[in-house]
């Protein structure tokens, strides 16, 4: 069996932890998503470790202390357009017959 890695499972994975070994003055690691409109905040504490933040939602905005910045969603993902999400089959839904 073949796995294949996604960009966004090195971005998770092998990318966040040599941005962590090689670059110690990193302070926020961000993963923004491409299918819906979702960022994910990793931010590094004086103590060591991360805290991690999650923000949903086109209304929602986030602040990047070490920089002085709050981006809204809304701004980053301006002109995407998201696919609709399929309508949810009821409970009783079977296939073809």
């Amino acid at each position: 069996m073949v796995f294949y890695r996604t960009p966004e499972a090195v971005d998770r994975g092998e990318k966040f932890l040599r941005y962590q070994l090689w670059n110690p003055t990193l302070t926020d690691y961000l993963l923004v998503s491409q299918s819906s409109p979702i960022i994910e905040h990793y931010v590094h504490q004086s103590v060591g470790g991360w805290s991690y933040y999650i923000y949903q939602g086109l209304e929602q905005s986030l602040s990047i202390k070490s920089i002085d910045c709050t981006l809204r969603l809304a701004d980053v993902y301006d002109r995407v357009v998201f696919p609709e999400e399929p309508a949810e089959m009821p409970d009783d839904a079977t296939g073809p017959s």
